[in-house]
């Protein structure tokens, strides 16, 4: 039942795992992030804070119904198998708590979710749910034998139409990584390290263009109202390639730092081309959400030493929006994860939980 008349007509939200303002700011400055830049023109921006412990299926479940793990009952990356033998990743169906999708679904709304995390197995709604496993890329297998994982769409017809869009690592070609690593040809791809390296971020980038294939063939094809899709790239790429972001760390050897000095700042550049084209199909009467669920280390705040993934990981994510009824060039203060789904069930008319 409708609390109110709604502000929105569709709404777009947008993850960016670890997506920092730290960074942003100065491809912002030096009109590298054009598409962010005239979003943030038309509407608010603002640091959101994150949640303890800063694990991502933690998080991004935390952003998809507004209450903390103990309420949603997701706990990490992984928990008991039903016969408890032994582990899997953390699944949609241990979720205790209705998701937005499954809010807005229950009011008659039409919602796609793809990748979001700890959301496999696929979910039933009044839409089309594709699971974080969809794009999961395999290592050795050739795409002729990679099937689409069981339980990753919903419907599951949905699956196989969109088997084709999944990019397999093999499918980057070498100028594709050029512009991650303009000096790709200096380096010695016989060494192991180098050549993890390399395979880690073609991996990485063919399921982060899985993603988006799958999210921009759905927002052509099906009708919607609400929309989420999430990206996790900038994260992942961070943990291998943060350490060669300038300034130089001074453990790092001078021809390895000039080689991939340019990863990280490329990551961000290539999440805003994708943006683009995520706010050109959304349309101009499409509120557009985008969140980080924490942000990440850099410069001289960044470990010494080898430490856990998760202490790589910033207290403060970003938020930005436009749409309206949201104020021009607004500073937004004392947000937080949990803020995110009332704000969009707020703006679709419909009561907020307590």
């Amino acid at each position: 039942m409708r609390d109110s008349a709604p502000l929105a007509k569709k709404v777009l939200l947008v993850g960016w795992d670890a997506a920092d303002w730290l960074l942003i700011n100065p491809l912002l400055e030096a009109g590298k992030m054009p598409n962010l830049q005239r979003l943030l023109g038309e509407g608010v921006q603002g640091n959101i804070l994150s949640l303890q412990p800063m694990l991502s299926p933690i998080l991004w479940t935390s952003i998809a119904t507004g209450k903390r793990a103990y309420q949603h009952g997701i706990h990490g990356f992984v928990e008991p198998t039903p016969d408890g033998a032994g582990l899997r990743p953390s699944s949609s169906s241990s979720r205790k708590a209705k998701a937005l999708w499954n809010i807005l679904s229950q009011s008659g709304l039409r919602c796609h979710v793809v990748g979001w995390f700890a959301s496999h197995p696929a979910e039933a709604i009044n839409g089309v749910c594709v699971s974080n496993q969809f794009a999961v890329a395999p290592s050795i297998q050739p795409k002729e034998t990679w099937p689409v994982a069981p339980g990753s769409v919903e419907p599951a017809a949905e699956g196989e139409l969109m088997a084709d869009l999944r990019v397999h690592p093999a499918e980057i070609p070498g100028d594709f990584l050029l512009p991650f690593i303009p000096d790709a040809a200096k380096l010695d791809q016989s060494r192991p390290v180098i050549a993890h390296l390399l395979t880690f971020l073609a991996k990485r980038l063919a399921e982060c263009l899985t993603v988006h294939a799958v999210a921009t063939d759905l927002m052509e094809r099906k009708p919607w109202d609400f929309f989420s899709v999430y990206y996790e790239a900038i994260d992942q790429i961070g943990h291998e390639f943060m350490v060669f972001h300038p300034p130089k760390m001074e453990h790092l050897p001078d021809e390895v730092f000039e080689v991939f000095r340019h990863v990280m700042n490329t990551v961000y550049e290539f999440h805003d081309q994708m943006l683009g084209r995520l706010i050109e199909l959304a349309g101009d009467d499409t509120h557009v959400l985008i969140v980080s669920d924490h942000g990440f280390l850099n410069g001289d705040r960044r470990p010494k030493e080898i430490v856990e993934a998760a202490n790589w990981h910033r207290a403060f994510g970003m938020f930005a929006a436009r749409g309206k009824g949201l104020r021009k060039g607004a500073q937004v203060h004392g947000a937080t994860l949990l803020d995110i789904a009332p704000t969009i069930l707020t703006l679709f008319g419909l009561p907020v939980g307590k």
